[in-house]
């Protein structure tokens, strides 16, 4: 999927920052973003080091990728907000922007690309 003439952009674990616009300015495109979406609160103290799924959407526009592929969520119970619940409003928060379904990724924790 990712090879030699695309490109992508891996947002590891991180807290918002205004540095994504910027990012997108000076690389311009990306084939596919990575952003974490998941362990967001309480946000008074995960908001330095993990986003909320509205930011990684916001993320995902600023780095000007074509598609975000959902992490960092499901797997443990590392924050106050229920497992299942970072997808549910990323979905809706991209519902919101009316930015198609198939650009936004969102794969079970047990789940692959075939």
């Amino acid at each position: 999927m990712i090879g030699k003439q695309q490109r992508l952009y891996f947002g590891g674990d991180s807290g918002y920052f205004p540095g994504f616009k910027e990012i997108g300015e000076k690389f311009e495109h990306f084939d596919l973003a990575l952003l974490p979406i998941g362990a967001y609160l309480p946000r008074w103290f995960m908001s330095p080091v993990h986003m909320e799924p509205s930011q990684s959407l916001q993320a995902f526009i600023e780095v000007r990728a074509e598609k975000m592929l959902a992490i960092h969520w499901g797997t443990f119970d590392l924050a106050d907000e229920p497992l299942d619940e970072p997808p549910q409003l990323l979905r809706a928060a991209a519902d919101a922007l009316n930015i198609n379904p198939a650009r936004v990724w969102i794969l079970r924790p047990d789940e692959n690309f075939s």
